[in-house]
């Protein structure tokens, strides 16, 4: 069994001097709703052995916060430069060359291929209702984990399960 924790980026600052996209950082909400999901993700032992993230600044920033709650060192996250601008085949191209005795990891990007990726391989009725009344299904800060009962070579559409999502808003007491 496989385990993918698909991470989208906290919410991140439109108000900041960013020159550009790729350099905007997280906004205060961004960082406490990072740090509230990787506490959720502690506290319900979902560890991965494998960190793999965008290195734009709010995603570097978001990856930091979590696997710092998490306990995972930032010393041995990979930051995939090709997760910026993906699209659902270069995702899942980097999940399907994952070195086989890893039995877990985090994929952390950028919507709308954290979400493609999500509906490829879990499909539309399985992510359907985890539909916000919104309509929105991977906002920022979201965490859903996802089992396969295949190797990573084999992960392929739809032959993957989402077993459960992490909100930071759900998540406020």
């Amino acid at each position: 069994m496989k385990t993918i924790y698909l991470a989208r980026h906290a919410k991140s600052s439109w108000n900041s001097d960013a020159e550009t996209d790729f350099d905007r950082p997280l906004s205060a909400r961004g960082e406490a709703d990072a740090k509230r999901i990787g506490e959720e993700m502690l506290n319900r032992q979902w560890l991965p052995q494998k960190v793999i993230s965008s290195p734009a600044i709010r995603a570097k920033q978001t990856c930091k916060i979590l696997c710092s709650e998490i306990e995972y060192p930032i010393a041995s996250i990979e930051w995939n430069s090709e997760i910026y601008s993906a699209y659902t085949v270069t995702l899942l191209h980097i999940l399907t060359n994952v070195d086989e005795t890893i039995d877990s990891v985090m994929l952390l990007g950028h919507n709308p291929a954290m979400e493609d990726l999500l509906v490829h391989l879990c499909g539309f009725a399985e992510t359907h209702q985890y539909k916000q009344n919104n309509g929105k299904l991977f906002t920022t800060a979201n965490v859903v984990k996802i089992n396969a009962d295949v190797s990573w070579k084999n992960l392929m559409m739809h032959h993957a399960d989402l077993t459960a999502m992490l909100r930071p808003k759900e998540l406020e007491s």
